[in-house]
């Protein structure tokens, strides 16, 4: 796997949480619930990871996988259900914008965890990423309005639990299968969250009755997808520059929007889009190559 292949999968797996925000509103305004979401996310995520993994891993399953990765699946589970919560209790760029706390969280725990502080191309990144993130959510226009305390706490809660999820993908069994470790820790997660919030939608009719193609979709984009690019990208990476690539959800959910949902995105919004994808190539220039004359250039500068 190559350098530029494992930033490509982790802009993926960004995107496709994008596309996840748009399919959740789509399922509360069809009157399914966070918690139904949750379930089916996991729930189907994790039959069609252990399908996937059948096929593709030449790696046995050995049962000490699955205890070395509860820590993921528990955070996976919160990420999800919070964000979920959040979604349903807040305005969607409101929701989105607490949820990309990520990036400060995520930093934050590379710092503690490597005793070093981030260079200074990610602490421009995250700058501008913050600011981004206001103008592209509408926030910038818009201001806060009447906000859910509920909904606040479990938005900046989703942020953590994701940085977290992040942190964990390049320090546990690293050099496990993606197949398979994607497997093992959305099913894992899956069965947590059924213990907590039993399926009921499996007996109830519900599944059948409309919620199958959601439950579908939210696995596919908010499990399947972002979870195998994390395994296979984060190890090789890095945890910093993972959380400054995955910025590129909220782009996606504003494009989205406008092309998808055909909501009116103002001038605003897309400078902050824009911001965005400049703070997300800020740490993929080299700078020293950029400002400083090569070797050969200088040579031959010299010689006239």
């Amino acid at each position: 796997m190559t350098y530029w292949r494992s930033v490509f999968l982790v802009l993926l797996g960004a995107c496709s949480y994008g596309v996840l925000s748009m399919v959740m509103k789509l399922g509360f305004a069809a009157g399914y619930t966070p918690i139904e979401l949750s379930s089916g996310q996991l729930l189907f995520g994790g039959l069609i990871m252990s399908l996937l993994a059948a096929v593709f891993s030449k790696e046995r399953f050995r049962l000490r996988y699955v205890w070395t990765l509860v820590p993921v699946s528990v955070m996976m589970v919160l990420a999800s259900f919070l964000y979920n919560q959040a979604v349903s209790h807040l305005s969607a760029s409101l929701a989105i914008v607490l949820f990309f706390q990520f990036t400060w969280f995520g930093i934050l725990l590379e710092a503690i965890a490597n005793r070093k502080w981030p260079n200074i191309e990610k602490w421009i990144s995250i700058l501008i990423i913050a600011v981004g993130t206001i103008f592209a959510s509408g926030l910038g226009s818009k201001g806060l309005g009447d906000v859910s305390l509920f909904g606040l706490v479990c938005g900046l809660l989703s942020g953590f639990s994701f940085a977290v999820v992040i942190f964990m993908s390049g320090r546990i069994l690293p050099s496990l299968n993606p197949y398979l470790r994607s497997a093992i820790s959305i099913c894992l997660a899956s069965l947590i969250l059924s213990v907590m919030y039993p399926p009921a939608f499996l007996v109830n009719g519900r599944l059948l009755d409309g919620l199958l193609p959601y439950a579908l979709l939210v696995a596919l984009f908010g499990s399947v997808i972002p979870i195998f690019c994390l395994a296979v990208s984060v190890p090789r990476l890095g945890n910093g520059l993972v959380t400054i690539l995955s910025a590129m959800e909220l782009p996606a959910v504003v494009l989205l929007a406008n092309f998808v949902l055909r909501e009116q995105v103002d001038l605003m919004q897309w400078s902050g889009v824009l911001m965005i994808l400049a703070a997300i190539a800020v740490p993929q220039i080299k700078w020293g190559k950029l400002f400083i004359p090569s070797r050969a250039i200088r040579e031959k500068s010299n010689s006239l």
